[in-house]
């Protein structure tokens, strides 16, 4: 287990990175090497997000949560495919920013401590995070 001093400086980089401006260079990189381009957020690939939103049973209007989402990828994909209402937390706030555009709500905080209410969601999903 990571401690205090281990755990400030991890968001940090996480800060640091998730403030930095994405050139066109990098997003055509993405786009070559994974199919797509959602913000150089993680190693999710379309097929993967598909595969992760057959893993879950969300009615219409539902609330996903997507912990650890970045800059919002694959929760938006998923939340589509079954018209549910999605929610994205992280604690990078630049990340939040832009994952507020494909959110029904962001949620700055620690997926260890979410400021949620038991049973508010129907599912959670997270890629490319440890938590």
């Amino acid at each position: 287990m990571a401690n205090r001093r281990d755990e400030r400086a991890d968001r940090a980089f996480f800060e640091s990175e998730y403030s930095r401006h994405w050139s066109g260079s990098a997003r055509q990189v993405e786009l070559v090497a994974l199919g797509h381009e959602v913000g150089l957020n993680g190693y999710t690939t379309v097929p993967e997000a598909h595969v992760l939103s057959e893993q879950v049973v969300l009615l219409p209007g539902s609330f996903l949560l997507d912990v650890g989402a970045g800059r919002g990828w694959p929760g938006p994909y998923v939340a589509q495919v079954h018209g549910a209402r999605l929610i994205s937390t992280d604690i990078p706030w630049h990340a939040l920013l832009k994952a507020k555009a494909d959110s029904t709500g962001v949620v700055a905080a620690d997926g260890r401590a979410l400021p949620l209410q038991t049973g508010g969601v129907a599912a959670i999903v997270h890629a490319d995070v440890l938590c």
